[in-house]
């Protein structure tokens, strides 16, 4: 009788997930899942800035050609919450924010579909397909209209999503 002196592997129990505990099992199956569908297949004039964050994204911007903020980058933060996708993100604009009438100086974004439209169905690629969609629909380059008493009542840090957002203008 002999005994092999080939070490043991010990196979860990952890779920990759482990490692983000803000997030349910759900949320973090749902996001590796479309971390790995980005890697292969990510949408146009988008990048991912790779990070161990799984709960926290960034990424690049780029306007679309022909129109008026093609050649221009700007970054968009996205930050999942426990139970995504059941809640939507947080989405926000990295200083500095694009200059557009539903996009604030601090980076806050007046889109429904991250707030009161948000379906457990969207994704990442679809909501940076929106975002970069309102952008190309701008005829013109200017802040929200009441963008410095908005910008002033955030001060406190308040989250885009603690706004009762008044979706009204679906023209620009």
């Amino acid at each position: 009788m002999t005994s092999s002196s080939a070490p043991s592997r010990k196979v860990s129990s952890r779920s990759p997930c482990s490692n983000f505990m803000a997030l349910s099992k759900i949320a973090c199956n749902r996001l590796q899942k479309e971390l790995a569908e980005w890697q292969l297949n990510p949408p146009t004039g988008f990048k991912h800035k790779v990070t161990d964050n799984l709960q926290r994204w960034v990424i690049e911007v780029n306007g679309a050609p022909g129109t008026l903020y093609a050649n221009e980058t700007y970054q968009l933060q996205v930050d999942f919450p426990e139970h995504y996708p059941m809640e939507a993100p947080q989405v926000i604009f990295l200083p500095p924010a694009p200059l557009h009438a539903h996009i604030y100086s601090n980076g806050h974004i007046c889109l429904d579909i991250l707030y009161d439209s948000w379906s457990p169905a969207m994704t990442v690629s679809s909501i940076c397909i929106s975002i970069l969609s309102m952008l190309s629909s701008a005829t013109v380059k200017q802040r929200p209209v009441d963008n410095d008493r908005y910008v002033k009542n955030c001060k406190s840090g308040r989250s885009p999503k603690e706004t009762r957002w008044w979706f009204h203008d679906d023209k620009v």
